[in-house]
């Protein structure tokens, strides 16, 4: 009886939350890969995700928590890139005969497609392959230039001459129109180029730009661009068509900056001096503070008491945040605040929502993955909590009730 009490506290205590939870855990891969430091890059739909560890790497299918694939020949290079048409490409190895090469392989079955290469200056930085959003072209950075590739055949088409800045992170310094598949790049004094493929030319965006950027980023709809400027680290909302800046964000010291889906707000992060602990210690890297802007205006509309990391769901709806206290999971406008279990730390994890706010998938940084579902309003509530937990609380109230009833006292019959 004491078994089946237990059991039953622990099923029925496990429904409850998840009857009453908007999130409810779905998948816990523990061995996806083995224990350590890994690499990991989620596919532009979020529907799949690539982890390497070691000499090996597979890709995973977050819809159905399924292995999808393995792909064949990974040496350990590392992961660069994944495209909105599913392949995944390598970095670029750092040492040995195949120095500069970078492969690429189908997302799918893991086969290997080919690979590209580039004969890079001596002492070149590794540069990272980037896709462009349709997928038809990857480019690369080296230490004088841009280098572009045709992926339908894997041949070069162009080598462009950019002077970038030394030893400073390089992606947020170049960033694809996602609607017009131009590319913007800020190089070393902080000019906006814009990349022509055909002339091998990088040439001026905006003939008398006042400020100097050092990152970029557009929105969906390539109507709009943010910049950030070097030497305050202020952000600038710019008009894509006219070249103009349309707004002023006056935060400082800006490490992030981003677009809703609409195009109508922005989203920065700086670094905060007022570190938040509760009960973990926070590595100066959590040290975040998130805010909201108009985009039209520059106008502060939302600060987020936030102290990790955010991820905002496609139409902003959620927000995940990855910190010291481990993963947490909001509406954006910060209520129904949840944290997610203990063992699924925030030390080195990344996360992603699906298109449709179906799931959130993240990996931690011991390569544990995990899926959390989200409860449709239209899903029936006998749906949401069928599975092992209500299996487990019927099984659980049927054993009690088989104990209870064969532990009952002996009837004493009637003296005649």
């Amino acid at each position: 009886m004491v078994a089946c009490s237990a059991a039953l506290y622990w099923y029925s205590f496990s429904l409850y939350r998840r009857a009453t939870s908007t999130w409810r855990w779905a998948h816990n891969i523990q061995g996806f890969v083995a224990y350590g430091a890994h690499e990991d890059v989620f596919s532009p739909d979020a529907a799949r995700i690539a982890i390497a560890f070691d000499s090996r790497c597979k890709v995973l299918d977050l819809a159905s928590g399924r292995e999808l694939s393995t792909l064949e020949g990974y040496t350990g290079q590392g992961l660069a890139g994944f495209s909105s048409d599913g392949k995944i490409i390598s970095r670029f190895r750092q040492d040995g005969p195949d120095r500069h090469v970078a492969d690429l392989w189908s997302a799918s079955d893991g086969r290997l497609l080919g690979s590209i290469r580039t004969q890079g200056d001596e002492g070149d930085q590794s540069p990272d392959p980037v896709f462009s959003p349709d997928s038809k072209n990857v480019v690369a950075t080296i230490q004088s230039g841009l280098i572009a590739w045709d992926l339908s055949n894997l041949k070069q088409v162009a080598q462009v001459r950019v002077a970038w800045p030394e030893d400073q992170w390089l992606p947020g310094r170049i960033a694809w129109n996602p609607t017009k598949q131009d590319l913007i790049v800020a190089d070393k004094d902080g000019t906006l180029l814009k990349i022509d493929f055909v002339r091998e030319k990088a040439l001026p965006l905006v003939p008398e730009q006042v400020k100097a950027a050092t990152s970029l980023r557009f929105s969906l709809d390539g109507m709009r661009m943010l910049t950030v400027e070097r030497d305050n680290g202020s952000v600038s909302v710019w008009d894509a068509t006219t070249g103009k800046v349309v707004a002023s964000i006056s935060e400082t010291d800006t490490l992030h900056a981003s677009f809703s889906p609409a195009g109508d707000r922005v989203v920065t992060a700086k670094r905060r001096k007022d570190v938040v602990q509760r009960s973990r210690w926070a590595p100066q890297f959590w040290d975040r503070s998130t805010k909201i802007w108009d985009a039209m205006t520059g106008r502060m509309v939302e600060e987020l008491p936030t102290t990790g990391i955010v991820t905002f769901s496609p139409d902003w709806t959620f927000m995940a945040e990855v910190g010291p206290e481990g993963l947490r999971v909001a509406r954006s406008n910060n209520s129904e605040s949840c944290y997610f279990p203990e063992w699924f730390d925030g030390h080195g994890s990344s996360c992603s929502f699906a298109r449709d706010n179906s799931y959130l998938a993240s990996v931690n940084g011991s390569g544990r993955v995990a899926i959390w579902r989200h409860r449709d309003p239209s899903t029936p509530w006998l749906v949401w909590i069928a599975g092992y937990d209500l299996l487990g609380t019927v099984l659980a109230l049927a054993a009690l009730a088989w104990a209870m009833a064969g532990f009952r006292p002996p009837t004493t019959p009637d003296a005649e």
